[in-house]
């Protein structure tokens, strides 16, 4: 396996001391090279040392020790002479016949001449074909009303002209009435008209159809006219108002057999009708919210609406409802926890992590006080017979004992380690520093400058390939604490994994 080098390297005139050259069977073993690159051809009896001019692969020094020319077809190579350095060959066509301005290399390596290959003919409607010799000429005659004109190189083939005379009619027969029409027409066989047959047509008395009307019509005639209404037809605006009972007119003062009241009339007494009244509706799930009432809800709910909770479970994500309690709507379409009233049906009593029934009572160095509701605990000092903390062992230290003096304790940060402390929840946080960073990865595609941020110029830069995974070399300069660039030519194939180790 060879080892990759993607950067020049450079020997500083050293020898190179039992160094073989490339071995490649030919050029196209050798495949393109670049300026300058050579191999040893090894597919040639003199065994040869080739370099890329920068189109082919030319022979190192030396020159022609023999050659062989081989014929091809319809060409034989003659070499002039065998010799070293430069070699001419004589290439000639191997045709038969005798080769001048009148003739032509045939396929099948023959001079012939060039007046036997071209021949044509010429062929009417009628008669022919006719083959016409080189040197003819073919004359296009014109016949029935056709001419023919010939102008430079352009034949021009026209028709005679044909006169006729067109007739109209302004006819305006009535029903029952007649008219002339031409039937058909009789033309030469060069499209003249020579005749026209004519044709006399009636036209029917038309049977009465029937009409239907449809909608309010209002109309007259000598038959009869039937009339239907459509769907839709009647519109509120063509009704008697009489007939119609309004909202502001109201459907309890109007208590009849014989007026029709409008939605909004009915909508209004139902409303005034239930007015602060409690409408049951069911059991409600609170573990699930089934029904949906707090998502907000995806059905109709009414100012007044009532359910009874049957699983314990959070309302809107914050009340907590029991098996027991009541759920009333405030108003129509409720969105959010403050348009419903809870009725508490079940209320345990408070734990330390569960809202209930409780109180707080004082206790050894304690003082509550109450507001709204809410109890205040405030811790008391006692004075010099009161330990602030108590007995505090380190490990591998000495255990230090209950302070009866309120002295202050202090913990101090060490290397590596940040102290916190937060009055408020009375905690102490220990945190330990972030090592600092010993090596850098990454992946490039060619020539790169990367940044490692180790911190110094002492590290250590390996390569290798992605896909095979071999160690490659290329030229790379720290460039500074915290970078390095990454030279490699030519590109590579496959994109190259850069390792960056700290030392030290």
């Amino acid at each position: 396996m060879a080892i990759n080098f993607l950067s020049s390297i450079n020997l500083n005139q050293n020898q190179l001391i039992k160094a073989a050259i490339e071995n490649q069977p030919g050029d196209v073993a050798a495949g393109t090279g670049v300026e300058g690159q050579v191999y040893f051809d090894t597919s040639t009896s003199a065994k040869v040392l080739k370099v890329w001019n920068g189109t082919a692969w030319v022979e190192v020094g030396g020159g022609v020790t023999s050659l062989t020319a081989t014929d091809g077809t319809f060409i034989n190579l003659t070499p002039n002479t065998t010799q070293s350095g430069a070699a001419t060959l004589l290439a000639d066509l191997s045709a038969t016949g005798t080769p001048d301005n009148t003739k032509y290399l045939r396929g099948d390596n023959t001079w012939s001449a060039i007046s036997g290959i071209y021949s044509w003919s010429i062929q009417g409607g009628t008669g022919g074909p006719t083959a016409v010799p080189n040197g003819t000429t073919v004359t296009f005659a014109g016949g029935t009303n056709i001419t023919t004109a010939l102008s430079g190189n352009t034949l021009t083939i026209n028709h005679g002209s044909v006169s006729r005379s067109d007739t109209t009619s302004s006819a305006s027969p009535a029903f029952g009435g007649t008219f002339t029409v031409v039937d058909s027409v009789t033309s030469s066989a060069e499209g003249h008209v020579t005749a026209l047959n004519l044709k006399t047509v009636t036209l029917p008395t038309p049977t009465p159809a029937t009409i239907t009307l449809t909608g309010d019509v209002t109309g007259s005639g000598t038959t009869s006219i039937a009339t239907t209404i459509s769907a839709g037809a009647v519109e509120f605006s063509m009704m008697d108002p009489v007939a119609i009972v309004t909202s502001s007119e109201g459907i309890a003062s109007n208590d009849n057999d014989v007026t029709l009241p409008t939605s909004a009339a009915v909508k209004a007494y139902v409303d005034a009708s239930t007015v602060g009244a409690i409408i049951f509706q069911g059991g409600y799930d609170a573990a699930t919210n089934t029904p949906n009432l707090d998502v907000p809800p995806t059905g109709t709910i009414k100012k007044g609406f009532m359910w009874t909770v049957t699983v314990d479970g959070l309302f809107f994500g914050t009340e907590q409802l029991r098996v027991g309690d009541s759920l009333i709507a405030e108003v129509d379409s409720p969105t959010t926890l403050a348009d419903w009233t809870t009725v508490q049906g079940n209320i345990d009593l408070a734990t330390l992590t569960t809202v209930g029934i409780g109180n707080v009572n004082a206790g050894d160095g304690t003082n509550v006080t109450y507001s709204s509701g809410t109890a205040t605990v405030i811790n008391i000092d006692k004075g010099s017979s009161q330990n602030i903390f108590k007995n505090i062992a380190v490990a591998g230290q000495n255990t230090i004992q209950a302070d009866s003096n309120n002295d202050t304790l202090t913990f101090a940060s060490g290397a590596g380690v940040t102290l916190t402390t937060n009055d408020t929840s009375d905690t102490l946080t220990i945190s330990l520093a972030t090592p600092a960073a010993t090596s850098y990865a990454t992946t490039i595609s060619a020539t790169a400058t990367i940044t490692h941020n180790l911190g110094t110029r002492d590290v250590n830069i390996q390569l290798y390939d992605t896909v095979t995974y071999e160690t490659i070399y290329a030229d790379n300069t720290r460039a500074t604490v915290n970078t390095a660039t990454i030279t490699m030519t030519p590109t590579p194939t496959n994109p190259i994994r850069v390792l960056v180790t700290k030392v030290g």
